[in-house]
């Protein structure tokens, strides 16, 4: 079937802020340079808890916010774009603090680095919006498998690249220099690939719902629920399969407690997961064609078991260098998530709901807000064995929804 021209441009209008947002990533990466900066900043696990918090949490929260008035607009592009670009701003923020470092206290850092991401998080979440939006209406039918596989694909070559000279960063300039140069390169990446947003041709949404306010959409969540048996299982099935996802950030606090970390070993951790993201792909496109997306949520249940569970047994038994394996791992289980719950989202949603959906599926990811906050401080008290084995017990029943959630050929 002959793919619309106004579709194939949007298509690589999309795959191009992809790559670019892949390079950007990797210098402000949640997982591995964030918990870092806190590290060797002076922070601890509660510290690195909040972060998560922030980065995981406020976006869920800032989705249902911007919803109802997101649902309500027909055209959502210049939301889009003024979203990314106080992202770019948030980044600048951080090069300005680290700039300071000489002159202000370690508490003062960490504090505005909390601001700063504060502030990346919630315009992250206004874009996410707007994001979804737009790529449900532009990309449909069999291009939307082509589109999510693609764009994982070159998003982690993108990554590869960046990861590389990140390392290099890392090792080879100080704190602060090497932060400072790694968040100016995020900033400069992240506004070119506001690019392919402007060469977006967008199409009209279909307006049908009244509610158009925080306290509306509120109320209209159990309604929906009630209504859509596959939305409502798809958002146990997400806040069950992200929970040892938010656990990422503690794993690096789990080598650094057992065999010290340095920022060579950083790097190596973020070109470990990056190696595993890319290679992943030929497995995940294989499986989305043949099982759909929801086939690659089963296999994800088993990696992210095994991962939590190896990573206690190397800190008790092993070294670091069995990490850098297990964050090979980590990389397969972002990209097998990012290509899932995404394709499985657009299926279960329509032009007309998918704006609200996105606010309620956010603002209903409980566990992932409050988990990261949560496990920093029963970890300092309880260790990490108990959070990581609860952890994994918990994902696995997520399994047992994958049949109730119907979307393309599964």
């Amino acid at each position: 079937m002959k793919v619309p021209k106004k579709e194939k441009r949007n298509f690589f209008a999309f795959i191009w802020h992809a790559f670019w947002l892949a390079l950007a990533n990797t210098f402000a990466e949640r997982n591995t340079v964030l918990p870092g900066l806190i590290i060797f900043v002076g922070g601890s696990q509660t510290e690195v808890g909040i972060l998560t918090a922030i980065t995981v949490g406020v976006p869920i929260f800032s989705q249902l916010a911007f919803a109802g008035y997101l649902s309500q607009k027909v055209f959502k592009k210049n939301f889009l774009i003024f979203g990314v670009y106080l992202r770019v701003g948030a980044f600048l923020g951080i090069v300005w603090t680290l700039n300071q470092a000489e002159v202000i206290s370690p508490v003062a850092i960490i504090t505005l680095v909390f601001v700063w991401m504060l502030i990346f998080s919630v315009s992250g979440a206004f874009a996410g919006v707007s994001y979804s939006d737009i790529l449900g209406k532009s990309i449909t039918g069999n291009t939307r498998k082509r589109f999510f596989v693609t764009r994982q694909f070159l998003s982690s070559i993108g990554v590869l690249i960046s990861a590389v000279v990140a390392r290099e960063f890392l090792k080879g300039f100080e704190y602060p220099s090497n932060y400072i140069i790694m968040f100016a390169f995020a900033a400069t990446l992240l506004f070119i690939a506001s690019f392919g947003f402007l060469a977006l041709k967008e199409l009209p949404t279909k307006l049908f719902r009244s509610e158009s306010n925080f306290l509306q959409v509120v109320k209209a969540i159990p309604n929906v629920l009630k209504a859509d048996i596959r939305f409502r299982n798809f958002i146990l099935l997400n806040n069950l399969i992200q929970l040892p996802l938010t656990l990422i950030p503690f794993i690096i606090v789990l080598a650094s407690d057992n065999f010290g970390i340095s920022k060579e070993i950083i790097g190596n951790f973020l070109l470990f997961q990056i190696s595993g993201m890319i290679l992943s792909n030929l497995l995940w496109s294989k499986v989305v064609n043949k099982k759909a997306f929801i086939g690659i949520v089963k296999v994800l249940v088993g990696i992210e078991i095994f991962l939590l569970l190896t990573s206690l047994i190397t800190a008790e038994y092993g070294n670091i260098y069995i990490f850098y394996f297990i964050f090979f791992i980590i990389g397969s289980s972002m990209s097998a998530f990012k290509i899932s719950t995404e394709g499985m989202f657009l299926e279960i949603s329509t032009d007309e709901n998918r704006a609200l959906y996105q606010g309620i599926s956010g603002s209903l990811n409980i566990t992932v807000a409050f988990f990261p906050l949560v496990s920093g401080l029963l970890i300092k008290y309880l260790g990490f064995a108990p959070i990581f084995i609860g952890s994994s017990l918990l994902v696995s029943m997520s399994y047992f929804l994958t049949p109730k959630i119907k979307c393309g050929n599964n």
